[in-house]
């Protein structure tokens, strides 16, 4: 009886919660998505199907990074370094879910996609909405097994953890503030973290909006297309400074900084390095497809392509008398 509590304990703390809170995220990012393609014209049915699709590459991405995140942990450790141990026992990390989600779609746009700046632009809004959703999951939820106590459990989804002023106000991370004794989800924590787990969901909801309302103001489709950098320079910046406050040792590392600090790092570099290329005309910005509806194809410097009715000859006018 005593294992099948446990079991229904970590199906409902573990694998229930966290999968509820993705499973609303991702419904609530194909429903925005759908309406901004409404919105925009855009053929929402390839829209979605894509996104669909690039579900692959985010698992297989968030698995890939969680075993190289492992990998660096071992090494930390001194311990070898094993391919299958590392895909066995690591977790998954949201850094290589996020450039595998991108990496596929951008792949499958190319083929599938007519208007791919604003495909793109509406999977870069869309993004920080399900990871807020998902934040919460794993706060909620727990990742990693401890053999001492017997839970599954990861003190990087709470925080540092932090000291209690007095025994009647004290900040407790699935409490908010006030200690309940007994209760389902903080009956396995028995010190104190910072929720930064919650942090990072109100940080990802705020972007969400930030960018949804830098998104409906633009007009004019030769624009579209750099919804991306924003995010990833922004959420680069916070991750790398909440990381801080994680206590994720668990995750690995190289040097002073962890593996998603280091992600962070390498993440803005790349943004920097693309942006400085695009700006001097090393890398061309993706065309515009002359069909879009509300593209200004004269202020592009390009003719439409108007059929002119036929008119028939019916004849010189007559010559009138001087």
């Amino acid at each position: 009886m005593h294992d099948m509590n446990t079991i229904l304990q970590f199906l409902w703390d573990h694998v229930l919660l966290y999968s509820v809170m993705a499973a609303i995220g991702i419904l609530a990012v194909f429903f925005t998505a759908l309406l901004l393609c409404m919105r925009r014209e855009q053929n929402w049915v390839r829209q979605l199907f894509l996104m669909i699709a690039s579900l692959a590459g985010l698992l297989a991405g968030a698995k890939l990074f969680g075993a190289i995140s492992y990998a660096t942990r071992l090494m930390q450790l001194g311990q070898p370094v094993s391919i299958v141990r590392c895909f066995k026992d690591s977790g998954i990390v949201f850094y290589g879910g996020l450039l595998g989600y991108l990496l596929t779609f951008w792949i499958l746009s190319k083929f599938f996609l007519v208007r791919r700046r604003l495909g793109r632009d509406i999977v870069a809004v869309t993004i920080p909405l399900f990871h807020g959703f998902a934040r919460i999951g794993c706060y909620l939820g727990r990742d990693t097994y401890d053999a001492a106590s017997g839970w599954w459990w990861n003190p990087s989804c709470f925080g540092m953890p932090i000291q209690a002023r007095s025994d009647s106000l004290i900040w407790h991370p699935c409490c908010y503030g006030v200690k309940m004794e007994g209760s389902a989800f903080c009956a396995h924590f028995w010190d104190h973290r910072l929720p930064v787990q919650l942090f990072e969901s109100a940080f990802n909801f705020i972007l969400f909006a930030a960018l949804l309302v830098f998104f409906l103001r633009e007009k004019k489709d030769e624009r579209r297309g750099r919804m991306l950098y924003p995010y990833l320079i922004a959420y680069a910046v916070f991750r790398f400074v909440i990381e801080f406050y994680r206590d994720d040792a668990v995750r690995g590392g190289i040097g002073p900084f962890s593996f998603s600090q280091v992600v962070s790092l390498l993440i803005l570099l790349g943004v920097a390095v693309f942006l400085i290329l695009r700006k001097t005309g090393v890398i061309k910005p993706l065309p515009v497809d002359p069909y879009d509806p509300g593209v200004d194809l004269y202020r592009l410097g390009k003719q439409k392509t108007v059929r002119e009715p036929i008119v028939f000859d019916e004849g010189k006018p007559p010559k009138k008398d001087d």
